[in-house]
């Protein structure tokens, strides 16, 4: 198979935007991630905080609207589309029309955004997980951000709490598992610098 496309999906606290950095140097493949945001905000004609907010916990008025239309589904009322219930909706179509237009544009590492997910089926993608065990990634937080280990493991909790939703919300994904990837690559011990060799010699290699 020849690798034209690697998506890099990540933990909080594992390196991976420097990771794909590197990688895409590496490589000399393009590095995408805010780009896909961009793109989709330049679709919809809104503002890139609008839709880089729909990767995040839906608001509590969305999911107000969302049980209301529950009700009135199991009622047999008129059932609303996702988009007339909640806009995000649309923008995560969006988010997704874009992953695919920059695979479909080849060489390119694109970080985050479930790109792994979206595009398993897709010859000539190596899908890669970045991570590391919770103890690292606690007291990498804690160090960067200057918080206390207990803040950084609150902070970790949360974000593994949105990661998990976002993949249920955008790709009704109930568990992330290992072999959703070609790839894991563990950095408690692995420098940056290693990881993104290891990585570009399997897209090369593979």
């Amino acid at each position: 198979m020849v690798v034209e496309v690697v998506t890099i999906a990540m933990t909080t606290g594992a390196r991976g935007v420097q990771i794909g950095r590197l990688v895409s140097e590496e490589v000399g493949f393009r590095y995408v991630n805010d780009e896909i945001v961009e793109r989709a905000a330049e679709h919809a004609g809104v503002s890139k905080k609008a839709v880089a907010e729909v990767e995040h916990s839906p608001t509590l008025i969305s999911r107000i609207m969302n049980s209301v239309a529950a009700v009135i589904s199991s009622e047999g009322g008129y059932v609303l589309t996702p988009e007339e219930i909640d806009p995000s909706a649309s923008y995560r179509h969006l988010i997704q029309d874009v992953i695919r237009e920059v695979a479909a544009q080849g060489k390119a590492v694109i970080v985050a955004h479930g790109a792994s997910i979206l595009l398993a089926d897709r010859p000539g993608v190596l899908r890669v997980l970045i991570t590391a065990s919770p103890t690292t990634r606690v007291s990498r937080v804690a160090r960067e951000l200057g918080h206390d280990e207990p803040q950084a493991a609150r902070e970790i909790e949360h974000s593994d709490r949105e990661r998990r939703a976002f993949f249920k919300r955008f790709y009704n994904l109930d568990e992330e598992r290992e072999t959703h990837y070609d790839l894991v690559v563990n950095t408690d011990v692995l420098s940056p610098e290693v990881a993104a060799r290891l990585i570009a010699h399997a897209v090369t290699n593979t």
